[in-house]
Order: structure tokens, then sequence, then C-alpha cells
């Protein structure tokens, strides 16, 4: 019994010494297991050959047998070769296959979770991190998103309540008021229809800027120049602020890209207009063949945008709504200079110039 309890656990230790020689041979650069898988082919190739010379010699032809040996030792090469390339870069195509997965919808921490080291040790652990730098990055712009469409939830929602809600309020009693001396005080009773009316006119502007604000009619109907227009004069256009314009009045263009441009400007002008103190700001869309063409320029305060990344999602936004069309977004700021954006965007080409 004791000694059956001693090679219990020696039989173990034998198969990991056995183990540890293919271990290490497999954690090996690609260059030392060509060179170690060939040397072995072909040592074994002469031991084996010069046996089977001796054996064969008599009953077959030294051509014959040549032949043969070459043939033979040619295909054991090649498919140690094959095992040996296939085993370095199998990581490779696991993680092609994680990849694709993570492009399919899989959590990248998970997808990558099965792809083996090998020889690739070093490529694979800038990838998870990489990976994970992006999933990171991903969840905290989801998370800005998020936040940002809860504050213009509720930032439509207190407009409505302190302002438009207060208004109708008054507008009905005033109504309320105009019933009851309608009889005993017709004048006042038509004056408080009149103070009425201009409370309703007033609610109903300011419930056509929110809505304007989240989807202007004139751009459908009108075009970005005329929305662009309307934005700066309902939005932009306050007391000790100079509002500029140059904009082309061209051709439609694709009305994804007119939707694209107008956020971008908009988001721009919201950014004047909160953030940078200018006194004058300019705004221009110029539409060529091929490309259009919108900047919007303030002499205000400026700011560092190295310190801007990742305090909100204006920037990023604005970026990706001109990337989505191929286009290039800028912002050149410093401090105390200013701020200018810049966002060129590709057009297709007409029906009459895509047939030439």
């Amino acid at each position: 019994m004791a000694e059956a309890k001693g090679s219990q656990p020696g039989a173990p230790g034998r198969w990991m010494g056995a183990a540890n020689p293919l271990r290490r041979f497999r954690r090996q650069s690609l260059l030392r297991k060509t060179l170690i898988a060939n040397s072995a082919v072909v040592l074994l190739g002469a031991i084996a050959g010069t046996y089977l010379t001796q054996q064969l010699a008599g009953r077959h032809s030294g051509v014959l047998l040549a032949l043969g040996f070459f043939t033979l030792g040619a295909l054991i090469t090649i498919l140690v070769n094959y095992v040996a390339f296939w085993d370095h870069f199998r990581p490779l195509l696991e993680l092609s296959r994680a990849l694709e997965a993570i492009r399919i919808g899989q959590e990248a921490r998970q997808a990558v979770e099965g792809v083996r080291a090998s020889g690739l040790a070093d490529l694979l652990a800038s990838t998870r991190a990489l990976l994970d730098r992006v999933e990171d990055d991903s969840l905290q712009f989801t998370a800005r998103l998020l936040g940002s469409i809860e504050a213009e939830r509720q930032r439509i929602g207190r407009e409505l309540h302190d302002n438009t809600s207060q208004i109708l309020a008054a507008a009905l009693l005033k109504i309320d008021t105009s019933e009851r001396r309608l009889v005993s005080d017709p004048a006042a009773a038509r004056q408080s229809l009149d103070s009425a009316r201009s409370l309703l006119a007033l609610a109903f502007d300011q419930l056509k800027a929110a809505v304007y604000d989240l989807r202007p009619a004139m751009l459908d109907d009108l075009g970005l120049a005329a929305a662009l227009r309307w934005y700066a004069k309902a939005r932009v256009d306050k007391p000790g602020l100079e509002v500029v314009m140059h904009l082309d009045e061209a051709p439609r263009l694709p009305p994804p890209i007119e939707t694209a441009l107008y956020r971008v400007a908009q988001e721009a002008l919201a950014n004047v207009v909160e953030h940078s103190g200018a006194e004058r700001v300019s705004i221009g869309l110029a539409v060529s063949p091929g490309y259009a063409v919108l900047t919007v320029f303030d002499d205000g305060r400026g700011f560092d945008v190295a310190q801007a990344r990742g305090r909100g999602l204006g920037l990023p936004s604005m970026r990706e709504r001109v990337a989505q069309f191929g286009g290039q977004f800028n912002v050149v700021t410093e401090p105390g200079e200013g701020t200018r954006v810049y966002a060129v965007v590709e057009l297709p080409a007409a029906p009459e110039q895509e047939g030439r």
C-alpha cells in the first residue's frame, strides 16, 4: 500500500515532465520552432534512411530507394512545418474569430477569453488592453450620451413647466374673468380676452420654439441655409453678440447631410452663447461641386481642447456626425484666442455627372 501511494503522485509528475518540453517548444519563436522541427526531421530521416537502405538495398535499386526516401522526407517536412506554423499562428485565427464575435455584439472581455497566447503573448496582451479600453470608453460614452439625453429632456420639461404651462394657466384665469364679467362689464371682459389672447400667442411661440429645437420644419421645407438663418435669429442673436452670416443659397443638399450640418452648427452656436463670452460670431456655409463646408467662428475666450476631452458630448457628437459621411471635422482654439469650427462633408455626385 505504501508503494501504491507513492506511485500515484509520481504518475502526474511524469506526465507533466513529458508535457513540459512540448510546452517549452510551443513558446519558442517561429524561427526556433522551424529550425528545431526541420533539424529533427533531418536527423530522424538520416537514421531511418540508413537503416532502411541496409535492409532494402538487396531487393530494390538505389535510384528507386533514393526517390522514395526523398518523397517521404519532403512530405514529412511539409507536414511538420505546417503544424509548426499552424500552432504558432493559431492565436491570430482565434483572435480573428473573437473580433468577429465582438462585431456581432459579444462583450470584448468574454470574446478574447479563450484566445491562446502561444508565441504572440505581447500582441494578445496589447489587443486585450486595447479592447478593454475601447469597451470602457464605449461605456463611458454611452453613459454621457444617456446623461445628455436626460439633461435635454429636463431642460425641455423645465421650459414647458416654468414658462409655457404658467402662461397657459394665466390665460385660463383671464378667460374665466372674462366669462364672469361678460354681462356686468363687457368692456373689462373684452380687455381680459385680449390679454388672454396675447398670453396664448406667447405660449404658442414658446411651444413652436421648443418643437423647432427638436426638429425644425424649416430644415425639411426650405433647406439648411434657411434653417441656420432662423436658428441664429431665434437662439443666437442676443444683446451684446453680433451675428454675421455668409450662407450659400445653393441647391438642396441630401437630407441626411443637411441634418448633420445643422446639428453641428446648433451645437457650436449653443457653445458660443453659453460658454464663449463672445462679442461676434460668424456662420458660414459654402457649397461647391463635391463638398460642403460649414464654419462657425467666434472671438470668445476659447478653451483647451485637450482638457475639454471627456467632459461632454459636444465635440464627439459633432465629429461623429461629420465622420459618418466621410467628412473632416476640426476645432482650432486656444484660451483667449476664440474658437473656429470647421466641418467639411463630401457630397455625392449628381446623376448626370455619374453617367459621364
